[in-house]
């Protein structure tokens, strides 16, 4: 199943607004303090690659991949208003309206692969590894981050006096009754994963992740659950506290063989 015509219609109708928000570090400290250090932190030396960003949205990572050193930064989405912002901001990369399920490069054509929280937006993972597998070159490695199984695997709890997410067994001393909140071990569907009326994204353990992955022929190298920036205190001091206990994305890194 490729991305919902939710998850597109989001990103269409909000392309610039979502521009503004990742160009702005104060505002999407989620991605300037916490992710986007962690994944670049694992970047291999891209000197005179060529280099896919699957996933790219308004391009920012396939400029900063640009900047470091790839001959060529190719990014691909699905959201066409996204990419004509890319295209605007940074001709020096190439962009394409491309599904990334059905990845349409030659075999063998890239030196390394990233994606930045965008597989989690399709339902068949295990098609996204077998297409990225097959674009990239023996020896590459495929770098990319989504939503953490475990934060996602948490259910939403509500009350007059607060909202709670919980993954939590519970047993009630007198009748040794379990109640059991969350689902850790399911492949769920997360509804408005953004906010209101927003994108829908996928979650499944890490196990399933793995084994996708692997069955795709994919040896994974690392696997990261980041921690977020010291400058982020000064700028959101809850966020910081939430982030350094709980993780909201994690990061694999896969090799090519």
């Amino acid at each position: 199943m490729s991305t919902d015509d939710k998850s597109i219609k989001f990103y269409t109708l909000r392309a610039k607004e979502y521009a503004a928000h990742v160009r702005n570090p104060r505002d999407s400290v989620y991605h300037a303090y916490y992710e986007k250090p962690a994944m670049y932190a694992l970047l291999p030396d891209l000197a005179d690659k060529t280099v896919l960003s699957v996933g790219c949205g308004s391009g920012e990572d396939s400029v900063t991949l640009k900047r470091r050193g790839a001959e060529k930064s190719v990014g691909i989405d699905m959201s066409a208003e996204l990419l004509s912002i890319a295209r605007d901001s940074y001709p020096e990369c190439e962009f394409h309206v491309m599904d990334m399920e059905d990845i349409t490069f030659p075999d063998n054509t890239f030196d390394f692969a990233y994606s930045s929280l965008a597989i989690h937006y399709v339902e068949d993972w295990g098609r996204v590894f077998k297409n990225v597998y097959r674009v990239l070159k023996p020896g590459s490695s495929f770098l990319f981050s989504c939503g953490h199984p475990l934060r996602f695997a948490m259910d939403e709890e509500e009350t007059s006096d607060y909202s709670a997410l919980k993954l939590s067994i519970v047993k009630k001393t007198d009748t040794g009754e379990q109640l059991i909140t969350g689902d850790y071990l399911a492949k769920r569907k997360t509804m408005d994963a953004l906010g209101k009326n927003t994108a829908n994204t996928w979650t499944m353990p890490i196990g399933d992740i793995a084994a996708a992955a692997t069955n795709a022929g994919f040896l994974i190298e690392r696997l990261v659950d980041p921690r977020p920036l010291e400058e982020l205190k000064k700028i959101d001091q809850k966020t910081y506290d939430r982030l350094s206990k709980i993780p909201e994305f994690i990061i694999f890194k896969l090799r090519k063989m």
